[in-house]
């Protein structure tokens, strides 16, 4: 085993228990002003991971005009409704229904026509929207009746992973031309700006005392380790296992954030609910491994894979 599937394997672990830290430290601070300050933490490090080589942030104006609209509705949209999503509903929902991004994806590529349509594609994308509909039945504990708190976030949080898919169609002609990294800590930056302007009434009224000792963890844990460290080791590893082999540890992200919310939090843990986490997962890593771009005529081969466009901040919650 290579030093980049321990450094995975550790991440996998981390993102998965990153959901229940966030969960937690809503408690204490409000979900848009969590987020705010969790991104202006992460922000120094990401650029002093990229300060040696800061011409190779350099990109065209007309591309930073392209890359602005869709950084604030792919990143910076996905991070609104993580938020808003896990503050209403339970941390293993949040998680199992963010990680049906790649189902998205296919949907959209398929209205688009962008894509091969594959028979094994297709069931993937009928057992993911299975496990869906499981899922949110499943949060309602013994019985059928879900809240409307619990409904509500479970939409907000299929909404982010329909806009990361969205944004990740999207910017794929920036990512070939400059590269998963440069995109990434230009969106990252885009998304902290937006956040923090989001958050800003209630942080010119933040003081010390309210932001109790207990939840600095929190926070440092989302910030600095989930979010720009875990940027740091997805890129290592992207570099190192390529991205066919990185992809497979983000199938068990979910999968360790359900056991933590259920071991931690309390989440209800009930037939529906293991059949659709099941389900969902098992469609998505199907979409995943099945969805081809259609080439150009010309081109040579008919189709080439969709891979992940680029490394993603915060994977935790994008997973």
């Amino acid at each position: 085993m290579q030093r980049a599937d321990v450094a995975m394997s550790l991440m996998v672990i981390v993102w998965g228990v990153h959901y229940i830290v966030v969960k937690d430290a809503f408690s204490n601070l409000a979900p848009l002003t969590f987020n705010a300050i969790r991104f202006m933490i992460g922000l120094p490090i990401v650029l002093l991971a990229v300060a040696r080589h800061p011409a190779a942030l350099k990109i065209a104006r007309r591309d930073a005009l392209r890359l602005l609209p869709l950084g604030l509705i792919g990143p910076f949209g996905y991070q609104i409704f993580f938020v808003l999503g896990l503050a209403r509903t339970t941390s293993t929902n949040t998680a199992l229904l963010g990680s049906t991004m790649p189902l998205w994806t296919a949907i959209l590529t398929i209205a688009l026509g962008i894509v091969v349509i594959r028979r094994q594609m297709i069931a993937g994308v009928i057992l993911s929207l299975i496990g869906v509909v499981l899922v949110v039945l499943g949060s309602s504990g013994t019985s059928l009746s879900i809240s409307r708190a619990d409904l509500v976030g479970s939409m907000l949080a299929l909404a982010a992973a329909i806009v990361t898919a969205y944004y990740n169609i999207a910017v794929k002609p920036l990512i070939d031309r400059y590269g998963g990294t440069v995109v990434a800590v230009w969106t990252y930056t885009i998304s902290t700006v937006g956040l923090i302007v989001v958050a800003a009434p209630d942080l010119f009224r933040l003081s010390p005392a309210d932001v109790p000792v207990r939840v600095w963890p929190h926070l440092l844990f989302s910030g600095a380790i989930s979010c720009a460290f875990g940027f740091l080791i997805e890129n290592y590893s992207l570099r190192t296992l390529g991205p066919a082999r990185t992809a497979l540890y983000y199938n068990f992200t979910p999968l360790v954030a359900a056991v933590s919310g259920v071991v931690f939090m309390g989440d209800p843990l009930t037939l529906a609910l293991v059949a659709g986490a099941g389900l969902t997962v098992t469609g998505t890593r199907i979409v995943r491994r099945n969805t081809w771009l259609r080439l150009p005529r010309g081109r040579g081969d008919d189709a080439s894979p969709l891979r992940d466009p680029q490394p993603e901040l915060c994977r935790a919650e994008a997973a």
